[in-house]
């Protein structure tokens, strides 16, 4: 009878730790046996090594590739509370929250022709406080294969979906995913906003960026390449009376150099887009290659202020080099677009104020560098050939002494668009930027911004100063 018992009580204790039941009620329950005599310590530690369930090695989570990256939490913990998420013991299913915040507040001081070069016609307010992004969705794993997103942005009073997808990791570590996300283009681009250097991208991406588009994409998911190409339509709003148009887009970069936290980055990319025509008009709809003054809570649009009318198609291209050695990085990149017009549809929209070209330019580039006083490294990606998140090496703490991590940076970017199609109507800027980012944690961080600009438009010509602060926190 003392044998049943005694194997019946082993069949329960292996159960109790096979099924994940809390690890302090396991512990107790085993040293119960212990004290009844009825298992040895040494059964009692063969059952545990027996019943430990082994993680599955997931795609990319050697180089922290965010979907498969196992959640910091003690061994036999299932729950990660600072950044809400769950996941099975053999990491194969996993659920996690995600948001983030930037509240951003600037300050103006323009010389009195930058409404004209913004075509605005009349002064600009003098300072501005918004919710730049404001968004909350949640991601996991399913079935050690399946990745997924769905993420809501509610900045600007409005309600719009972000990225929402599902993706499929290959065995040889590759990822086919299809849903609404980033066209691959552009490092600065494809970088994260919560990652980025400046409170906003450099005038030459943010101006001739691509979009989040619904679409099929590939993408590698190796230690020190990246590959991604794809097919796009153009927005999720279905409207019956328009053929909404199309895109192929690819980015390749690959690390000749990688080196501990040192490295070296080359990459380029191309996107072209048939443009979206609206059979009731027979025209092709506005295209919008836009940006500001490197802040969103002044809305001053020195570039793209008017949209290009009568665009067939057009082709994106862009150059990029980054490095970073110790605390010190440098990052630049050159970006065109070629665009081809159609000349009775131009016509037919703008009459006698088209331009005679058939075909327009537009085009820019930056230079960034930076150094983080405190000692940490630029946190580059080869997988994604991007940046991820600065963990400072000592987080804020007054009451130990620890501030956080501090990076200065420089940045100059210029966008030239002036040729247009309407003659007059065409804009360039010229943008400098210093920066001061202090970390408090990895999640929280407050950017300082002073930015210098000249404008230009047709006879139009000045500069300016804008003062800028983003608070910012994700989980």
């Amino acid at each position: 009878m003392a044998k049943y018992l005694k194997y019946g009580l082993l069949a329960t204790a292996m159960l109790a730790v096979s099924s994940g039941a809390v690890a302090s009620e396991t512990d107790r329950l085993m040293e119960l046996l212990i004290e009844k005599q009825i298992l040895t310590q040494q059964e009692a530690d063969a059952i545990r090594s027996e019943a430990k369930v082994e993680r599955k090695p997931l795609i990319g989570q050697e180089f922290g590739y965010e979907p498969t990256a196992p959640l910091p939490v003690d061994e036999g913990a299932e729950v990660f509370v600072r950044r809400l998420g769950v996941e099975t013991a053999d990491g194969s299913e996993r659920f996690r929250i995600r948001g983030r915040v930037q509240l951003d507040a600037a300050w103006q001081d323009f010389g009195d022709d930058i409404p004209n070069v913004a075509r605005e016609g009349n002064d600009f307010a003098d300072y501005g406080v918004i919710f730049r992004r404001l968004r909350l969705g949640a991601l996991g794993l399913m079935r050690e294969k399946f990745e997924w997103q769905i993420e809501l942005d509610f900045a600007e009073d409005a309600v719009e979906i972000d990225n929402t997808y599902m993706a499929y990791l290959m065995d040889h570590g590759g990822r086919l995913a299809a849903g609404l996300f980033k066209e691959p283009f552009t490092m600065e681009y494809s970088t994260s906003s919560r990652y980025i250097t400046f409170m906003e991208r450099s005038a030459a991406v943010d101006a001739y960026k691509v979009s989040k588009e619904p679409g099929i994409m590939y993408e590698t998911i190796k230690p020190n390449y990246y590959v991604g190409v794809g097919i796009f339509g153009s927005g999720i709003e279905f409207e019956r009376s328009v053929e909404e148009g199309y895109s192929f887009a690819g980015r390749a970069s690959f690390a000749p150099y990688l080196s501990g936290t040192d490295f070296v980055h080359i990459g380029g990319g191309i996107n072209y887009r048939k443009n979206a025509l609206d059979k009731s008009t027979d025209l092709y709809r506005p295209l919008r290659l836009r940006t500001r003054e490197g802040t969103r809570a002044i809305d001053a649009r020195l570039i793209g202020r008017d949209d290009l009318e009568g665009v067939e198609d057009f082709t994106r291209y862009n150059l990029e080099f980054a490095a970073g050695v110790g605390s010190w990085w440098v990052q630049a990149e050159y970006l065109t677009v070629d665009i081809d017009l159609d000349r009775e549809r131009l016509e037919a929209a703008l009459g006698g104020n088209a331009t005679a070209e058939n075909s327009l330019t537009q085009d820019g580039w930056y230079l960034y560098t930076g150094y983080y006083l405190t000692g940490e490294s630029k946190p580059y990606r080869a997988f994604s050939g991007d940046y991820g998140a600065l963990r400072p090496n000592a987080n804020f703490s007054p009451s130990q002494g620890t501030w956080g991590a501090f990076e200065v940076a420089f940045g100059y970017s210029v966008a030239d668009s002036l040729e247009h199609t309407r003659p007059g109507r065409g804009q360039k800027q010229d943008r400098y930027v210093l920066g001061l980012n202090w970390f408090l944690t990895p999640e929280v961080m407050v950017k300082f911004n002073v930015i210098y600009l000249e404008g230009e438009r047709d006879i139009f010509e000045d500069d300016g100063w804008v003062y800028g602060v983003r608070g910012q926190y994700f989980f």
